[in-house]
């Protein structure tokens, strides 16, 4: 996901405002203007969608006031475009928020992802730099992972043959076998 620097999108701007202006005051207020505007709002973010969301509109108001001066009430012929303007206005703040939600899940998958070499025996995991650091530290340091340490019910058997483990792996309360067969 690219991102595209925002003068790309003054450029994409002047072109839909000559295009206005060439089309005149017959023309429909060019509702097709939303496409660069979400678009701005996915690859360069809010503020460039937003620019671009209410220059548009703005310099039509502008040609209907000063160039065109169309016959009849001003609101009626402002009113739409401004509507039209706002929708367009709302679309891109909630594609740009979109955007920045596909950026953030993506880093966060990314972080966790690939092939990681692990030690068979302590389960050390081998980072970039080629140095082992334990599994905790490594999945701690990448994600919102916290770790608290207990052990399953066969190490608790193997490391712990003494007392008895409920389902879970938790030491049953008073299962010490050398006091129950005391």
């Amino acid at each position: 996901m690219g991102q595209l620097n925002p003068l790309w999108w003054v450029g994409i701007g002047a072109i839909l405002i000559w295009l206005d202006y060439v089309a005149g005051l017959d023309a429909q207020f060019p509702a097709l203007y939303v496409i660069p505007v979400t678009l701005a709002a996915w690859y360069s973010g809010r503020w460039s969608a937003v620019g671009l969301a209410v220059a548009v509109p703005v310099t039509h108001v502008g040609f209907l006031m000063a160039l065109w001066k169309p016959a009849g009430s001003l609101i009626a012929v402002v009113g739409p475009t401004m509507l039209r303007g706002a929708i367009i206005l709302v679309m891109a703040l909630w594609f740009a928020r979109l955007a920045e939600h596909e950026r953030k899940v993506h880093r966060y998958v990314k972080r966790l992802e690939g092939l990681l070499p692990i030690c068979s025996f302590c389960k050390s995991i081998r980072n970039k730099a080629g140095e082992w650091e334990p599994i905790e530290a490594f999945i701690a340091d990448r994600s919102d992972a916290e770790f608290s340490h207990s052990f399953c019910k066969n190490c608790g058997k193997l490391h712990y043959p003494d007392f008895d483990y409920d389902y879970d792996g938790e030491v049953a309360a008073g299962a010490n076998r050398r006091d129950a067969a005391g």
